[in-house]
């Protein structure tokens, strides 16, 4: 079977033009002329039979049919650059910069990322924390996560991760937490609690979700992150609340539990962020987020694949 395709290099002209919004930089970027990226985009043009760009006076723009081009385009070439990867190796000293939130790297990357180091021996991984969500954008990491409501300007954002929060304690409060869920709560506002700073309202609603008069907060710990409060639960300093594949890995390495079945509803999620304005992604990188988004989705639906390992 013939394809009609047009050529590769016009392609990806095309594609670095319409993300770069410059031919010029396009340029720059695939180590050519403006006149031969130029030369390419109207070839393309020519070919398809549609004008793919607006030609302004100092940038370019998509047309309504380069804007619906696009995205597959994006994605062949993406899936081209993976495979290669996959089949053929990758060079020598290839490296995946990951930059996410701390408890993200502590405790859904860390009991997994063997798997990926596994399937893929000959690409090194960097990864580098952070705390906050509006931390300053960093260019060099390939891969940026965070967590938060979905807003961050001048990203394309992918959602990669959406769970509720739990209840975790101490491994002293076990007892209590088998009378009964009503009976733990009860003890719970007796014993000291830890807030995560940005979701200081956790307890409170959680105890209100159950009708029950929230706390004083006299006795109360702050913290910064998910991993630090579940640390402090684990010395028995109190009982903390985050999110499920945070508690499901705590439980399976710290003397904690979450022995209730409730359930506390949680509008951020963690996401995927690129760039508008950050050059074609490497395939070690792009090989990396598939490999990822999998593993986040085999952890929201368990049963997707018969043969999956466990991950903790």
């Amino acid at each position: 079977m013939a394809y009609r395709l047009p050529p590769l290099g016009w392609i990806r002209a095309f594609e670095a033009g319409a993300r770069l919004g410059s031919f010029t930089a396009a340029a720059d970027e695939l180590n050519l002329t403006s006149t031969a990226v130029s030369h390419q985009i109207r070839s393309l043009e020519k070919f398809l039979g549609y004008p793919l760009f607006e030609r302004l006076p100092r940038s370019v723009r998509l047309t309504g049919m380069g804007a619906a081009y696009l995205p597959d385009v994006r994605r062949a070439l993406e899936q081209l650059a993976t495979t290669t990867v996959k089949l053929f190796g990758t060079g020598a000293g290839a490296t995946v910069t990951v930059r996410a939130p701390l408890s993200f790297v502590s405790l859904f990357l860390a009991p997994r990322l063997q798997r990926f180091q596994s399937a893929y021996p000959g690409i090194s991984i960097q990864l580098f924390s952070l705390v906050w969500a509006d931390a300053l954008p960093d260019e060099s990491a390939d891969i940026d996560i965070r967590f938060g409501g979905g807003n961050w300007p001048g990203y394309e954002i992918e959602m990669l991760l959406k769970e509720q929060s739990v209840v975790v304690v101490p491994t002293h409060l076990n007892d209590v937490a088998r009378q009964g869920q009503q009976k733990l709560f009860t003890e719970l506002a007796k014993q000291p609690l830890i807030h995560i700073v940005g979701y200081e309202d956790h307890w409170a609603e959680s105890f209100r979700l159950l009708g029950m008069q929230p706390p004083s907060e006299k006795r109360s710990i702050r913290v910064d992150n998910s991993l630090a409060a579940l640390m402090l639960a684990a010395n028995g300093l109190g009982s903390a609340i985050v999110l499920k594949f945070y508690a499901d890995a705590a439980t399976a390495l710290l003397p904690v539990k979450a022995p209730t079945n409730f359930t506390l509803p949680v509008e951020s999620a963690h996401y995927l962020l690129t760039p508008q304005s950050r050059e074609a992604a490497k395939p070690e990188a792009l090989l990396f987020r598939a490999w990822l988004i999998e593993e986040a989705q085999q952890y929201q639906t368990p049963g997707k694949a018969s043969n999956r390992r466990k991950s903790r």
